[in-house]
């Protein structure tokens, strides 16, 4: 039974090692937009990690004040991108962009929310 958990721990080291070297990260949003399954703050984004965003592209952003919020690119230039946030509508630097969307897991945000992260 304990070489079993060994086993399960280390493979989970090992799958999030490889994830994260390939630039994939997770994060608990704190606002931006919702989907049909809740709120943005309710769910746990995958993102691909990397600073570039395309006009209508879902992509996570870091707001100052608030913490990691998923939105979707209205506009862009060289060194600036406007999003759509749901409830505000902001220009950020490209530096603020944290990755593009990937998934979305609902529910479990709630969770974390609740031990504090």
């Amino acid at each position: 039974m304990r070489n079993r958990l060994i086993g399960g721990v280390v493979l989970l080291a090992l799958v999030t090692g490889i994830f994260m070297g390939l630039g994939f990260r997770l994060n608990h949003l704190q606002g931006g937009i919702g989907s049909a399954l809740g709120s943005a703050k309710s769910s746990l984004a995958i993102y691909k990690h990397g600073k570039s965003a395309d006009v209508g592209s879902k992509i996570i952003v870091n707001v100052k004040d608030s913490g990691p919020e998923l939105g979707i690119v209205k506009s862009a230039t060289d060194t600036t991108v406007d999003v759509d946030l749901g409830a505000k509508f902001l220009r950020l630097e490209k530096t603020e962009i944290l990755g593009t969307l990937i998934a979305v897991i609902p529910f479990f945000g709630s969770v974390l929310g609740i031990v504090g992260l």
